[in-house]
């Protein structure tokens, strides 16, 4: 399935050209559903009525294994409503009745689809007539796996554009379609937390955090409702995976949490080359010239070399199509670096982060 896409983020991307979506949220204190691979299965829906389901493997205290009479299955899955999708723990095999035969496969079941995938993702839409791989899956797949980004738009599918909503793994306005990611048993997760300024992986090197995406991603394999609690400087948190947000205990305040798959280039392919891809597909016919802005406080402002700024949205476009991977440029005095594969502009001196977009096209 041919496709261009555009995207939306949070913070920065692999290059941005949308307009942000009123159908993705964006605040510090917003919580998200733990959806952040899943899916809806028709076929499967249509058997859930008929099988003798284990409700105790459902919710993880089967005592009798895999020697249980019942089937041990995700009851969610059958009903098409399981919102963990490739993350969750509990089995997807429609064909199977044992627990250990779970979703995390380089094989999918045959409820997905007859066909192996090579690979540690793939990327489907469904439109009524069964999966179909997406082309160049892996841009998809590049924006998926960063933090900031809360979703993407692809145009020419033969349901013409539709914009796809990462949290949630849905389309947004056409509950006809759906999409999923899946994924190998090797997928490694990472964890992150929003900052004051931009998204920070949990345990990273130079940030201070006693808990590590690993230890994160192995207790949300043993329990996605589960919650686990660390300690820095003296002040306790806690890390909800029902809700996908860190609370600290004392104030209350939240901060969202979300969980992406560490990026696995193709052979030959790295930030730069899906960067020059980027550029070469987003391209639907328009003769209007495309203007830089930065994001401010609640609205987007175009670039212009006034004001103190020694750039206009021209000498930026000049650099873009140069394929340089940053640019420098003040404005009072500060000096800030433009990231043309983060699509982000930072303060060198304060270090806070903006977004950039460059606004060929509209996100309708």
């Amino acid at each position: 399935m041919a496709s261009n896409y555009q995207e939306d983020s949070d913070e920065g991307s692999i290059p941005q050209t949308s307009e942000s979506c009123s159908d993705f949220s964006d605040s510090d204190t917003d919580s998200e559903p733990a959806s952040e691979s899943g899916s809806d299965y028709e076929e499967a829906a249509q058997t859930s009525s008929k099988r003798n389901v284990c409700i105790h493997y459902n919710r993880g205290n089967c005592r009798y294994g895999d020697k249980c009479r019942n089937e041990h299955i995700c009851n969610n899955f059958l009903n098409g409503s399981c919102k963990y999708g490739a993350g969750c723990r509990l089995n997807h095999n429609s064909q199977s009745s044992s627990s250990r035969q779970g979703r995390r496969r380089s094989r999918p079941s045959s409820a997905e689809t007859n066909e192996e995938f090579d690979g540690p993702y793939r990327w489907q839409l469904n439109l009524g007539k069964g999966w179909e791989n997406i082309s160049n899956d892996h841009i998809l797949e590049a924006q998926y796996s960063l933090p900031n980004t809360k979703g993407i738009k692809i145009y020419n599918t033969r349901a013409g554009a539709i914009s796809i909503d990462f949290s949630k793994m849905r389309v947004l306005q056409k509950t006809n379609i759906k999409v999923r990611r899946m994924s190998s048993k090797d997928t490694e997760w990472l964890w992150y937390y929003r900052g004051d300024h931009s998204w920070y992986q949990y345990g990273e090197k130079g940030k201070a955090s006693p808990i590590q995406s690993s230890q994160l991603e192995t207790a949300y394999q043993n329990n996605h409702r589960d919650s686990v609690k660390f300690t820095t400087d003296s002040t306790q948190y806690e890390i909800s995976f029902k809700e996908m947000c860190q609370r600290n205990v004392s104030t209350g305040r939240k901060r969202r949490v979300r969980r992406r798959p560490k990026y696995v280039p193709s052979e030959g392919e790295g930030l730069r080359g899906i960067t020059s891809q980027l550029k070469s597909i987003l391209n639907p016919p328009t003769n209007k010239t495309p203007e830089w802005q930065f994001k401010g406080t609640n609205k987007w402002h175009t670039f212009k070399n006034m004001g103190g700024c020694s750039v206009s949205s021209a000498d930026i476009e000049k650099c873009y199509k140069q394929n340089q991977a940053t640019m420098n440029f003040t404005v009072n005095n500060d000096t800030y670096t433009l990231d043309f594969a983060k699509m982000s502009q930072v303060n060198q001196r304060t270090k806070a982060e903006r977004k950039v977009r460059r606004t060929k096209f509209v996100w309708r």
